[in-house]
C-alpha cells in the first residue's frame, strides 16, 4: 500500500452569463497546495479554467484574457434573462481525461467562489465521482461553500463541506478518511505562518498574484470579507518580496496582482515598507489592484509610491457619491476624500484614464438616478467609471434588507444572487435604465482615453 498522501485539486468552472479572466487565480486552494505538499502529500490540479489542448482567446500583455466559453441552456429560474448562458473553460472530454491521467487520489479537493457559481462546482464533483466512483472522498471548500454551507451539503453530492478557517483541520480530515499519514503537520495559528503559494501549478496564466493581508477591519454592510476572515492578519514585507522574486522568475511573468481588501490600512508599517522594497528589488513589474483601495486612506506619499513601483491597474472601491448610502454601507469615505485621493493619484504622474472607480448600482434603497450622480462625480472628479453591479452575500449586514427589498426568491436559490440578475428584481432599476447607465459609464470610459 502506498505511505504517501495523494491529493487531486480542482479549480471548478464559472457558470454564468459573462465572465472575464481579470487577473483570477484560485489563490486559497494554491494556498491549500502549498500547505499539503509541505506536509507531504503528492498532489495533482485541474484547473478547469486553462485548457492544455486550447488557447484563451484574446490574450492581452497585462496577463488578462477571455475564457473559452461554450453556450449551454439556462436553468428554469434564469430563463427570462435575455443573455447566452455559458461554461467557462475547458470541455468534459478534457476534464474526464485529466482525472484519468492524474494518480487516484486518497481525497479530492474542490473549491468554490462565487455562491452562484455553484453550477459550476456541482458539474466537476459529479464528473469525479463518475471516473472515481464513491470510494474517494471529494472535500468542498472555498467561498460558496462557507457563506452557503447547507445548500452545499445538501446539493453538491461532496462527502464533506469545509468551512473552517484553519487548514491544519483540513489535513485531519484528510488523515481521518485517508487512514493514512503526513510527514507532519503544519503549525498555522496566523496569515505569517503560511507558506509562499504553490502559483507555479498556474503555469503559463501569464501572471500570479499575493496577498499581503487577510480580512479587513472595516465593516461595510454588503462585504462578505469579515465572514471569509474572521482575522484580520498580514505578512512581512520581506515575505511578500520573497514571493514576488521567486514567481516572476520562476512563471517568467511580470504581471501581479494584489488580492487584499485593505491594502492601504497602517500603510506607515505595511504598505509603504512593501513599495519601496519592489521599487528597490523588483523594478519592471506591473502591479494591478482589481479588488479595490479604499479612497480615505491615500496619501501623497503613497500616489507618488505607486507610480514608481509600477502600479499601473488602479481600481479605487468608492461605490456611492451619495451621502445617504455612504452612511448606510459603511462609512469608509466621503467625497471630499475621494476628490483628494484622485488629485493625490493625478499629482503623481496617472492620467484619467488610469484611475478606474467601482460605482455600485442596485443596491437597496438606491435609485438609478442615484448611481448616475455618482458615475458623472467620479468623471468631473477626474477618474474613470466602472458600473459595478450589486450581488448580495448571505450573512452580510445588508444581506436581510436585500431579500426583503426584492421580488426574487434569493434566500432560496443562489442563482438568483448573480448580479446580472438581482438588479432585475430591484424595482428602482428597470431594464432601460441599467442600459442607459452602462452607456454612460462606458461613453465616460471611453471619453478619458482621450485626456
Amino acid at each position: 500500500m502506498k505511505n504517501h498522501i495523494s491529493t487531486l485539486l480542482i479549480n471548478p468552472w464559472i457558470i454564468d452569463f459573462a465572465a472575464y479572466n481579470l487577473w483570477a487565480e484560485p489563490l486559497g486552494l494554491l494556498y491549500i497546495a502549498s500547505i499539503l505538499k509541505k506536509a507531504g502529500a503528492r498532489i495533482s490540479y485541474i484547473n478547469c479554467l486553462a485548457s492544455v489542448r486550447e488557447t484563451d482567446p484574446r490574450p492581452k500583455k497585462n496577463g488578462c484574457s477571455k475564457y473559452i466559453r461554450r453556450v449551454i441552456q439556462k436553468p428554469e429560474c434564469l430563463s427570462f434573462i435575455k443573455r447566452n448562458y455559458a461554461v467557462y473553460g475547458i470541455d468534459e472530454e478534457e476534464f474526464i481525461s485529466r482525472l484519468h491521467a492524474a494518480e487516484k487520489p486518497d481525497a479530492v479537493l474542490v473549491t468554490s467562489i462565487m455562491t452562484y457559481w455553484y453550477p459550476g462546482v456541482f458539474k466537476a464533483i459529479k464528473l469525479v465521482k463518475e471516473v472515481y466512483g464513491d470510494k474517494v472522498p471529494v472535500i468542498l471548500g472555498g467561498i460558496y461553500s462557507k457563506l452557503c454551507p447547507d445548500h452545499a451539503k445538501n446539493r453538491s453530492a461532496a462527502d464533506f463541506v469545509y468551512t473552517d478557517e484553519n487548514p491544519a483541520k483540513l489535513l485531519r480530515l484528510i488523515e481521518q478518511i485517508s487512514c493514512k499519514r503526513f510527514k507532519y503537520i503544519p503549525s498555522i495559528e496566523t496569515f505569517s505562518d503560511y507558506p509562499h503559494p504553490l502559483h507555479e501549478l498556474q503555469k503559463g496564466a501569464g501572471f500570479f498574484s499575493i496577498l499581503t493581508r487577510r480580512g479587513c477591519p472595516y465593516t461595510c454592510s454588503y462585504c462578505a470579507s469579515g465572514i471569509l476572515s474572521s482575522r484580520f492578519s498580514g505578512r512581512s514585507a520581506s515575505s511578500i518580496i520573497s514571493e514576488m522574486k521567486r514567481y516572476t522568475e520562476i512563471l517568467g511573468v511580470n504581471n501581479i496582482a494584489f488580492y487584499d481588501d485593505a491594502l492601504l490600512v497602517d500603510s506607515e508599517h505595511h504598505t509603504i515598507p512593501i513599495l519601496k522594497n519592489i521599487i528597490r528589488e523588483n523594478p519592471g513589474i506591473s502591479i494591478h489592484l482589481p479588488n479595490g483601495i479604499h479612497s480615505s486612506l491615500m496619501t501623497k506619499k503613497i500616489a507618488e509610491l505607486f507610480f514608481q513601483a509600477g502600479v499601473t491597474t488602479i481600481r479605487i472601491g468608492f461605490e456611492t457619491s451619495n451621502r445617504r448610502l455612504q452612511n448606510k454601507t459603511g462609512n469608509k469615505t466621503t467625497n471630499r476624500d475621494f476628490r483628494k485621493a484622485v488629485v493625490f493619484l493625478r499629482e503623481a504622474g496617472y492620467k484619467k484614464k488610469d484611475i478606474g472607480v467601482y460605482i455600485m448600482a442596485g443596491l437597496p434603497g438606491q435609485t438609478a438616478k442615484n448611481v448616475e450622480a455618482s458615475i458623472n462625480f467620479v468623471y468631473d472628479s477626474g477618474a474613470s467609471p466602472f458600473l459595478s453591479y450589486f450581488s448580495p452575500i448571505p450573512g452580510t449586514k445588508i444581506w436581510p434588507e436585500s431579500v426583503l427589498s426584492n421580488t426574487f426568491l434569493v434566500e432560496k436559490e443562489p442563482l438568483l444572487q448573480n448580479n446580472t440578475v438581482f438588479i432585475l428584481g430591484n424595482k428602482n432599476f428597470s431594464e432601460q435604465a441599467i442600459q442607459h447607465l452602462k452607456n454612460i459609464s462606458t461613453e465616460l470610459r471611453l471619453k478619458t482615453l482621450t485626456l
